[in-house]
């Protein structure tokens, strides 16, 4: 592919991308903000943001340990490249440009496409396990019974690291049902383990944020953490199954705001979910671009001695 047309694909990636972003902000009320909008919520919000690009960088951590174990391990920067690459495409009606640009750069480090198409549905299924097993921190609040309900997700993610292989097996359990083929199976299964512990650790992170607005917004600390964590994850996952919406534009904030609304009264519980689509939307766009800007700093650094060598020579 030459130079001209590698140009005009990131332009129409870009601008797609802008668009999704743009469907994902359209139609919502943002006069539900005006109680945060002070200067005093300032310090808190710029925290929310930071532990959320925090659980970002831990889920990218996790697809390189995932792009390890299935494929091939590739230097950070070009790991990091594409991952943000991908994980912009979200944003993109579809989500499948993202794993076009995705298989296009793994070719250049060394990986098939079988072999990225397979980390794609590896990571999707370690995501969805992982999101599932904390969003039940939301069942107490839901259903007002107790800690008990804290023991399933501590199960499950047992059972996950215990016998990672299971992750690959419902992997390729969705690939038939889907019709394609089996990921490749993994060759270094301590890579999986940890992507799971990366994983989890990116949820709890995340969620945090909401966790922060809601406490704004005068919900009690302890009772608003696992509805906010718990709640967000679930309506994360949610959001990440229905395809056709830009990163779940408004199936997350429908599936946040009941978890929300027992520990804060309905119209706190929407701005929290409204705030929360805003701070996320910050906090991923800002990190995507420092990513990715580094990289390639870093990128340009590493070949300019050389280029210089070959100069010389």
């Amino acid at each position: 592919m030459n130079v001209a047309w590698r140009r005009a694909l990131t332009v129409l990636f870009a601008v797609a991308m802008v668009a999704g972003v743009g469907l994902t902000l359209r139609d919502q009320d943002w006069s539900v903000l005006s109680p945060l909008l002070h200067p005093g919520s300032v310090p808190a919000l710029l925290g929310a943001v930071l532990v959320t690009a925090a659980g970002l960088l831990c889920g990218t951590r996790a697809w390189l340990l995932t792009l390890s174990a299935i494929a091939v391990p590739v230097p950070a920067r070009t790991g990091i490249r594409m991952f943000f690459v991908g994980f912009l495409g979200k944003f993109v009606p579809g989500r499948v440009w993202g794993l076009i640009a995705q298989m296009r750069m793994g070719g250049q480090a060394g990986a098939s496409k079988a072999q990225m198409a397979g980390t794609y549905v590896v990571n999707l299924v370690i995501v969805l396990l992982t999101g599932g097993a904390v969003g039940m921190l939301v069942a107490p609040a839901l259903f007002d019974d107790g800690v008990w309900w804290m023991l399933p997700p501590l199960v499950l993610l047992a059972v996950l690291l215990a016998r990672p292989d299971l992750v690959h097996r419902s992997a390729a359990l969705a690939a038939r049902v889907a019709r394609r083929r089996p990921p490749p199976s993994p060759g270094r299964p301590r890579d999986l383990r940890r992507s799971i512990l990366y994983q989890t650790a990116s949820w709890v992170l995340s969620g945090l944020h909401v966790w922060v607005t809601a406490l704004l917004l005068g919900a009690d600390p302890l009772p608003a953490l696992p509805a906010a964590v718990g709640g967000f994850a679930l309506a994360t996952v949610g959001g990440t199954l229905v395809v056709f919406a830009p990163d779940g534009a408004g199936v997350r904030e429908l599936m946040l705001v009941p978890a929300l609304a027992t520990v804060l009264p309905l119209p706190a519980a929407i701005a929290t979910a409204l705030v929360s689509r805003v701070l996320t939307l910050v906090a991923e766009l800002a990190t995507s671009g420092v990513a990715l800007g580094t990289a390639t700093l870093c990128g340009r650094r590493a070949l300019s001695p050389s280029l210089r060598k070959e100069t010389v020579a």
